[in-house]
């Protein structure tokens, strides 16, 4: 099993080759307009790192959001076609469950931008709820509950991929999950 798996939705950029047991690795803080110009670089340093050829692989997954709406958009786009050209099956993760691995209980958070929050309940180590809570609600989140970054993003999206490959869960399309609209969208209905 070589599956290549792709986190853009934060400021921090995050490749993972799965190759058996053997994981390869590599994450940089990018910022918010890093993401482009790193991606296909860090995916070809990645496999001949890993001594792998892109048609090799047999599966592919990207963590679909909520985050940066533009990141999201960037780590589809190119592990699609990694898929369309390869015929690699398709994992998708959403970011929620990344701050889930390993916790039981508590309200996961992920930064909206412009001080809005996308927030997830998670309760017996299933997600049960989510919401977009603008900037006005923010205070009604119970601070002493709210978790902000996973433990780590590599072992918790390695380990996520490699259940649901076991599990064959696997999806046809890779549907970006965004939770609200984007700024553009919203300022054309006014």
């Amino acid at each position: 099993m070589k599956i290549l798996a792709v986190d853009t939705t934060s400021t921090t950029f995050t490749a993972v080759l799965i190759d058996g047991d053997k994981t390869l690795a590599k994450s940089f803080e990018v910022g918010k307009s890093g993401h482009s110009s790193l991606i296909l670089p860090t995916i070809a340093d990645l496999l001949t790192e890993g001594g792998v050829e892109v048609k090799d692989l047999d599966g592919v997954a990207v963590v679909v959001g909520p985050g940066s709406f533009t990141g999201i958009r960037i780590g589809v786009s190119a592990v699609t076609a990694i898929a369309y050209g390869t015929g690699a099956k398709r994992i998708a993760v959403n970011s929620f469950e990344l701050l889930a691995y390993s916790r039981k209980s508590g309200v996961l958070a992920i930064d909206a931008g412009h001080g809005h929050t996308y927030t997830a309940k998670l309760e017996n180590g299933k997600i049960v709820s989510t919401e977009f809570v603008e900037e006005k609600d923010r205070a009604t989140l119970p601070e002493d509950k709210i978790t902000t970054t996973s433990c780590s993003v590599v072992t918790a999206l390695d380990n996520i991929v490699r259940t649901k490959w076991a599990e064959n869960n696997f999806v046809n399309v890779f549907e970006p999950y965004y939770m609200r609209k984007s700024q553009a969208e919203r300022n054309n209905e006014i």
